[in-house]
């Protein structure tokens, strides 16, 4: 196994998702894992969660489905984003629940279901103002009425997402309001779903009101809050760490150079500590010249440009040897790089931190 290894805590991921359910004691759970489960593998955490007794797996694609149910994995998984009806067959091949916005996508799933000779359940999703998916609320009752005709179909859910509900209370309750008008008109029409789920994780800790049948929870699944002034209020625990290893030591001069286009001169002598992990292995290049890393429980900078493989840490006159653990993300000692450290210093968001980790970055599972 290479040195530089992503290390999951399943133990970790356990009290997170025992601290969803204590936010929402009265809904089951919907871990959602696409993206590799936001890049911590979507095979191990899955079946992890399908211990610890999780409800339901989200995924945005089939194709993210069938790799779990290739894995083993028989509870539940829904798929949320859109499709093409020309992937209606892998849906009831694999046993997949779809989000669906179209009565199209709802049709050819019925004519596969009915050749397989299965019924396949589906949620109804309505966009109350993400603007992205789900069917128009004013629509909503004409598309049942038109699926209504349709055979071996079951609509067991209905569904929506909210846009700031780690932001903006104001735009969630337009949007709540706006959905429980729309489930009141289906029901009106003789519509009713058994499952109804709306809450990702903002929602969760932000607005009760919106945790219904099921919560979707993400990211804090993992460890981070949405953002992080929600971090408290979530009490979870970041289950990642990105780790690698000195791999070799060199002098340098004042005024030397280190790295592609002599980004980093160094203004005095001192000791450079090559390690083996760069934006090959999904630590942005963007990074340069802006990251530390924790080697021997102590910050140090990381200087000269990001590369695909490797990058530079000035260590001055420390006692730092080949061999000596380095973290990029995680805990040493009694200091700890966050996810959210490094997306503060580029730009981004956590989710991006920790979905970029490549496939070519070992996953190391451990459970205390």
């Amino acid at each position: 196994m290479r040195s530089t290894v992503a290390v999951i805590n399943i133990s970790n991921l356990r009290h997170n998702l025992n601290r969803i359910r204590e936010l929402a004691p009265n809904s089951k759970v919907m871990a959602i894992v696409k993206a590799n489960a936001y890049g911590h593998g979507i095979s191990e955490i899955s079946k992890s969660l399908e211990k610890f007794g999780v409800d339901y797996l989200g995924v945005a694609f089939a194709d993210e489905g069938i790799t779990i149910r290739e894995a083993g994995i028989k509870i539940p998984i829904v798929v949320l984003v859109p499709t093409f009806p020309d992937e209606a067959k892998k849906f009831v091949e694999y046993d997949l629940q779809a989000s669906v916005s179209t009565y199209e996508f709802v049709s050819e799933l019925s004519k596969e279901s009915i050749k397989a000779g299965k019924t396949s359940k589906v949620h109804l999703c309505i966009g109350t103002g993400m603007n992205r998916e789900g069917i128009q609320p004013g629509d909503a009752v004409v598309c049942m009425e038109k699926c209504k005709s349709i055979s071996n179909i079951d609509f067991v859910g209905v569904c929506t997402h909210f846009a700031t509900s780690s932001t903006d209370p104001v735009f969630v309750k337009r949007q709540l309001r706006l959905f429980n008008e729309t489930l009141e008109t289906l029901k009106q029409a003789g519509y009713s779903f058994p499952i109804i789920h709306t809450a990702n994780s903002g929602a969760i800790a932000n607005h009760p009101e919106a945790h219904f049948s099921i919560v979707r929870p993400g990211m804090s699944i993992y460890g981070y809050s949405p953002i992080p002034e929600l971090a408290k209020k979530f009490d979870v625990k970041p289950i990642l760490e990105l780790k690698t290893k000195v791999v070799m030591m060199r002098k340098i001069r004042s005024g030397e150079s280190v790295g592609y286009d002599r980004l980093f001169i160094s203004p005095k002598p001192t000791t450079i500590a090559t390690i083996p992990i760069g934006y090959g292995d999904g630590y942005f290049k963007t990074l340069t010249n802006k990251s530390q890393c924790l080697i021997n429980g102590k910050r140090y900078s990381l200087v000269g440009t990001v590369c695909m493989d490797e990058c530079m840490v000035d260590v001055g006159d420390d006692e730092v040897n080949v061999g000596d653990e380095v973290v990029l993300l995680g805990k040493q000692g009694n200091e700890e790089i966050t996810a959210f450290e490094l997306a503060s210093k580029i730009g981004t968001i956590q989710y991006e931190i920790l979905t970029a980790i490549s496939a070519r970055v070992p996953r190391l599972y451990v459970e205390e």
